[in-house]
């Protein structure tokens, strides 16, 4: 049996709620200026510091009790674009020991009713540019206005903003009656190959572990740094919610905030705010190493970055160190793992590889058959830890394909141990799921979707590599009625049928293509893996030419 663990000390882990742990006193908050702004909203410059977000926090917990009568349990849903003081919420519900179920604020009104019905909340949080798409669900499920609450300043059509619910008196930590180890915080949507977005339960004691296993990697010299994070990663999304919101307020450093992304007020707010440290993704990458807007502003400040949500091959990896010389460290988590639990160190890895195992981590290395492998050999990649989400909620049957008898919990993906580097590697993904700029695309909904045309008689989604993105992007193959012309107008309203029942980044931008059959198992099993050697063979041939 061979077991991978982490090489790192183990640290340990507060058996307390979130709430507690993040206002408790520690290195951060004992040493630093607490009067100076934590959270910063990039292009008006309004800020928070962390003495005010306590203040704040302290009150609107009681505020959600007292005003509206939310009690331990009830989940709360929220879509919004970042905010500046979207930690005020997030806090101010783990203070009213509510658990919070942040969704993508682009979805789009089948995805919304999906998310709020399925996490079951008892209240919803958004912003007024939401509110005509939404009240039509909430109307339509019985939510009452009283329980739809909006960031900002502004009463519109009847829902007052969350900020009006402060309370009489202020929060007492510890709190009392919640259990860090087995209740749930956050309920963080990850798309399943179902092509249902499944409801992930991640406990207080998972977001502490995955604090103090992030402080753990680094070197005792970077800890009191007077350091600037960029914060545009989405604040819904477990990259941007661990990395940008709860990591960022425990060590108490400024977040300069964007509530869109656009890589010329990026940019600007680098060296407007001096940023030291930034969380990207590869397609963010990319364009930081080739669009020419880049060269026209001084980055030289950002010392580190930071990242996730899918492999940065060498070659972007070395365009990248040409504009931006800072050290680049790469890692690997998911949802279910409260975000990294493999990460390069601080004084670098291999290119390509993801790195070493985070501290109190196992991980094991399975074929197809469960039997498990050693260095150097390719398989699915298991993990056991304090990260290790609860489980899928109310979802028994996702939970039982997930995890082992003996507690360890799938992955999907496929990588290996590299016994020449003692680092880790990812090379495939055994799941259907595509990975545009690190949002999951499920092809099974996509399908779903198509068949919904009458001119399709059969199709098949999969993932298409686009080079020059450092993402997949979805491709449909698709079988059309013996009557339907396969032609580039053809494949327009496919695409365009398609965009207009998703949100934006599961559209089909990797094209339409027609073919004459799917193949298929015996059993009408959709032969993916087929479908995949085409993009293959089709991409070998255009390098091919291009190298004529």
């Amino acid at each position: 049996m061979v077991i991978y663990k982490a090489t790192v000390p183990s640290v340990p882990v507060p058996n307390i709620d979130l709430y507690s742990f993040l206002f408790n006193a520690n290195e951060f908050n004992q040493t630093k200026d607490l009067n100076k702004p934590v959270t910063i909203e990039g292009e008006t410059g309004r800020s928070l510091t962390w003495n005010q977000i306590r203040e704040k926090v302290s009150y609107m917990a009681t505020g959600w009790t007292e005003n509206v009568g939310l009690k331990k349990g009830d989940t709360v849903a929220v879509f919004a674009p970042n905010q500046y003081d979207h930690v005020i919420l997030y806090l101010s519900l783990l203070g009213a020991k509510c658990t919070i179920s942040p969704g993508n604020p682009a979805y789009t009104e089948a995805e919304f009713e999906h998310q709020i019905t399925n996490c079951q909340a008892s209240a919803l949080v958004t912003v007024p540019a939401l509110l005509p798409v939404l009240l039509k669900i909430t109307d339509k499920i019985g939510l009452p206005r009283s329980r739809i609450f909006l960031f900002g300043d502004k009463q519109v059509e009847g829902c007052r903003p969350y900020t009006s619910l402060s309370g009489n008196k202020p929060t007492v930590t510890p709190l009392q009656g919640v259990d860090g180890a087995n209740d749930t915080a956050f309920i963080c949507y990850s798309s399943g190959t179902t092509g249902l977005a499944k409801g992930v339960m991640l406990t207080h004691k998972n977001f502490i572990a995955q604090v103090v296993q992030t402080i753990n990697a680094e070197p005792e010299e970077d800890r009191l740094n007077d350091d600037v994070i960029l914060g545009f990663l989405p604040f819904y999304h477990i990259y941007g919610l661990t990395s940008l919101v709860l990591n960022a307020f425990y060590k108490v450093v400024p977040v300069v905030i964007m509530a869109r992304f656009d890589l010329e007020l990026l940019c600007q707010l680098v060296e407007k705010y001096k940023v030291t440290l930034a969380s990207i993704v590869p397609p963010v990458a990319v364009l930081l190493a080739k669009a020419p807007v880049v060269a026209k502003y001084d980055l030289t400040t950002i010392r580190l970055l930071g990242c996730g949500a899918a492999p940065l091959s060498k070659e972007h990896i070395e365009s990248l160190a040409k504009r931006i010389p800072a050290q680049l460290k790469q890692g690997y988590g998911m949802t279910e793992t409260t975000s990294g639990v493999i990460s390069q160190s601080l004084q670098g890895g291999v290119p390509g590889s993801i790195g070493i195992l985070s501290a109190n981590m196992e991980c094991k290395i399975v074929n197809e058959h469960g039997q498990e492998l050693g260095d150097d050999q390719e398989g699915e990649f298991l993990f056991r830890g304090p990260s290790i989400m609860k489980g899928y909620y109310n979802n028994p049957k996702a939970n039982a394909e997930t995890f082992t008898e003996d507690g360890w919990m799938r992955t999907g993906d496929v990588g290996k141990y590299d016994s020449k580097t003692g680092e880790f590697f990812i090379l495939d993904r055994i799941k259907e799921l595509i990975k545009y700029k690190g949002y999951q695309v499920a092809p099974a909904e996509l399908e779903a979707i198509l068949m919904g045309l009458d001119i399709i008689a059969d199709c098949c989604v999969v993932g298409l590599y686009d080079e020059s993105q450092a993402t997949e992007i979805p491709r449909a193959y698709v079988v059309l009625q013996p009557t339907v012309e396969k032609s580039d107008k053809t494949a327009k309203v496919i695409a365009d049928y398609v965009a207009s029942n998703v949100t934006n980044y599961k559209k089909l931008r990797g094209g339409v293509k027609f073919v004459d059959v799917i193949p298929k198992s015996p059993s009408g099993k959709i032969l993916r893996r087929q479908v995949k050697d085409w993009v293959k063979n089709e991409q070998k041939k255009i390098a091919a030419k291009a190298r004529l």
